[in-house]
């Protein structure tokens, strides 16, 4: 039977979805248009592809972490996804880096532990303890990376760079496949995974990844273009491969945590290259604020 509160978490679902396809294009389609590898449009062509396929194709993956973390009620998805939203909107004005994937974590549990719902202490263990390791690992393969790429001597420089150009342009969908598998993959599950909330978050996607991202690629996209090929294909590679090793095992991991250790990670592997910190310290704060806020929101609704 059709519900107000199933209509609300199908509505809500595609609402989330847009702003994080706007939010995050940037991060895997950034590099290829800001440095003229591809057009803007080609560029969110793949963004968009990237997201759609990752979420019809593997998104399914993530069912078992959505059934550990909040019973399907489509009243307290859908308040969960409202307060997710709301947190959401407000970091954006606040012009503050927030993961949508660990406050809606945060919200789930919260709501599940307010409604006497038993909550799986193992799989909440086991997922902040992957939240604490990623970034870890990304930073370190990402730092053993590019040294192996700068040791590399190239005869032949012109081919190398059309090389990389080609890479670059695959890992770049790859991040946008992680992304709809792992984060999106959660909302759907979260949402029921049936064919309307698919075609809510494909709405979604293109409609987010159309009309909310041009800031932001225009932004992120001349950043990444300050870096080297090397540099952004080694964050964006490592970062991808974390977070698909965690969709595999059904763990709700950002790209935001991976990306922003593997370009740290990629950073320091420079001997002579002093990296400015705040940025990243201000990130890893709210790593730690977002699930909390999220997880206090729950249990005071």
């Amino acid at each position: 039977m059709i519900t107000l509160a199933y209509l609300t978490t199908i509505a809500l679902a595609g609402i989330l979805t847009a702003f994080v396809a706007g939010n995050n294009l940037s991060a895997a389609v950034g590099t290829i248009i800001g440095s003229r590898i591809t057009s803007r449009a080609m560029g969110i062509a793949i963004g968009i592809l990237g997201f759609t396929l990752g979420l019809i194709l593997e998104g399914s993956a993530l069912h078992s972490a959505s059934a550990n973390l909040l019973p399907h009620s489509y009243t307290l998805i859908s308040y969960a996804f409202l307060v997710s939203f709301a947190l959401f909107i407000l970091a954006y004005f606040l012009r503050s880096p927030l993961s949508l994937t660990m406050v809606l974590v945060g919200v789930a549990i919260g709501l599940s532990i307010h409604n006497g719902y038993a909550v799986n202490g193992n799989f909440v263990a086991l997922m902040v303890a992957t939240w604490i390791l990623a970034p870890l690992g990304s930073v370190i393969f990402a730092f053993g990376l590019n040294r192996e790429l700068q040791k590399r001597q190239s005869r032949n420089f012109w081919s190398e760079i059309s090389y990389l150009k080609v890479i670059l342009i695959v890992v770049s969908f790859l991040t946008a496949f992680t992304l709809g598998a792992n984060t999106l993959g959660l909302i759907a599950n979260m949402a029921g995974f049936d064919i309307w909330v698919i075609a809510s978050m494909i709405t979604g996607i293109v409609a987010g990844s159309l009309f909310l991202s041009k800031g932001i690629i225009k932004r992120v996209g001349e950043e990444m273009y300050l870096m080297r090929y090397s540099n952004a294909l080694t964050s964006l590679l490592v970062s991808s491969v974390f977070v698909e090793v965690a969709t595999l095992f059904s763990i709700p991991l950002s790209n935001t945590q991976t990306l922003t250790s593997s370009v740290l990670g990629t950073g320091m592997s420079y001997r002579t290259k002093a990296i400015y910190m705040r940025p990243f310290m201000i990130v890893l704060a709210t790593w730690i604020i977002a699930p909390l806020a999220g997880l206090f929101l729950g249990l005071v609704i």
